[in-house]
């Protein structure tokens, strides 16, 4: 039990949880009256030190501590209780850490043994008003510039989205906790002041924490990467739907302006100019085609790609042509695979070739039966060097701007081939100089 005089506990414990609230309220971007915070204190000190007058060993009050303010932050602020929870350990954490150093240093600068300062009431009082005046100071810094920690800022928002990084980091938060208050339990054993869990106990309950803490941290940042790769995969999804709507919407502007076009090439026969006629019909004839023959291709995420990249082109001045023959749709690989593959390439290859001066790109996919899928992306400009070809396919490596370009999309690109047992080649256009890439992916047997 811990029969120190109410007076000196408060003395101590009333600023620190006048603190704790203090930095939680700054975090959560809540408003704050000195009345307030002062009675929540008060009350939040009288319960710790019921608590710590029984036979309870040292740390299990702070716990419940922790529970209480967590309580008093949703019905007395409306904090959310998800948010309550993190900020609240987060306070904890901050202040648990900023005494473990504080109060350690001030010992060895004064000459004072740390068993002492926590025997003496008064020395107890003197040497944690320090650190509890800095962080209220840096906390008052932080409210007034309305400096926010981004990843809180997310969790503050009803989004669905944060549900797992929430979890994550809410564990990481318990880790921490659990780790400073073990190392804050090893310093009450060692003084021997109060009662504390023997050694044997401190090290086992320290194994057992980081132990859970590593199976848990594993379980959940997978269960994270899993919803991450879904969500991803989703948001693709969308902007594909997003594009086919915009192809069918182009088709039907067509056949909208289907009139005024007839009324256009009845104009040049009128006239008597054929060649102008037969030049406007076949180019009403070939975006007609082309928008048919995007909106018709299988799988449909192709097609949606290949418009996007077309756009692309066209408004960078790269002249971009395609040609896609996939009998039935049927693939060696996934749909998500294959767009993955050419949406790298191309987004490649058009950067290559907007340095050239004659800039064009050309896609060619065919599939069959018999020998599998082949992908040929071809651009104008510069051939890949020797000793940089080797390198190319490397994680992070790219002869880009660094603060652009992730230099993931090639090593993605070769990651994909491997997984199929395809081949990669790196070679030159037939009929102009540049790069072109070529990716045979077999049928898996």
């Amino acid at each position: 039990m811990d029969f120190m005089l109410l007076i000196p506990f408060l003395g101590v414990s009333v600023p620190e949880s006048l603190v704790l609230y203090y930095i939680a309220l700054t975090l959560a971007g809540k408003k704050k009256s000195f009345i307030s915070l002062t009675t929540l204190s008060l009350l939040t000190s009288l319960f710790s030190y019921v608590i710590r007058s029984l036979p309870l060993p040292f740390g299990i009050h702070t716990f419940l501590q922790v529970i209480l303010m967590v309580v008093f932050l949703h019905l007395f602020f409306r904090v959310p209780w998800n948010l309550a929870i993190i900020i609240q350990i987060l306070a904890s954490i901050i202040l648990g850490l900023t005494e473990g150093i504080s109060v350690p240093l001030l010992a060895q600068i004064f000459s004072y043994k740390l068993k002492d300062i926590i025997s003496d009431p008064l020395l107890r009082i003197i040497f944690t008003l320090p650190h509890l005046a800095l962080l209220a100071s840096i906390t008052y810094a932080t409210a007034r510039h309305g400096w926010r920690i981004p990843l809180l800022e997310e969790m503050m928002m009803a989004n669905k989205r944060f549900i797992s990084q929430r979890y994550l980091f809410i564990l990481c938060l318990i880790q921490v906790l659990m780790l400073v208050l073990l190392n804050i339990s090893f310093h009450i054993y060692a003084a021997a002041v109060y009662p504390s869990f023997n050694l044997v106990t401190l090290v086992t309950t320290c194994s057992i924490v980081i132990i859970i803490s590593a199976i848990a941290t594993l379980l959940l940042a997978g269960y994270t990467l899993k919803m991450t790769e879904r969500e991803a995969r989703l948001e693709t999804e969308l902007i594909y739907s997003k594009e086919m709507h915009n192809l069918n919407l182009k088709m039907q502007v067509q056949r909208h302006d289907f009139y005024n076009h007839l009324t256009a090439v009845y104009g040049y026969l009128n006239a008597q100019r054929y060649n102008q006629a037969e030049g406007y019909i076949k180019t009403i004839y070939n975006n007609v085609r082309q928008i048919a023959n995007l909106i018709s291709m299988n799988p449909p995420e192709l097609g949606a790609l290949i418009s996007i990249k077309q756009d692309q082109a066209k408004s960078r001045g790269i002249n971009f042509n395609w040609q896609v023959n996939i009998p039935n749709g049927v693939l060696p690989l996934t749909p998500e695979d294959l767009t993955q593959i050419t949406g790298n390439l191309l987004d490649n290859a058009l950067d290559a070739a907007a340095l050239s001066r004659s800039p064009k790109v050309d896609l060619v996919i065919n599939c069959n039966n018999n020998m599998g899928l082949q992908i040929k992306v071809s651009n104008t400009g510069d051939f890949v060097p020797g000793d940089i070809r080797d390198r190319i396919f490397d994680a992070g490596y790219t002869t880009k701007d660094v603060k652009r370009h992730s230099g993931l999309g090639l090593f993605i690109i070769k990651q994909i081939v491997d997984r199929y047992s395809g081949q990669l080649d790196l070679t030159e256009p037939e009929n102009y100089s540049g790069v072109q890439f070529v990716i045979y992916i077999p049928w898996n047997k």
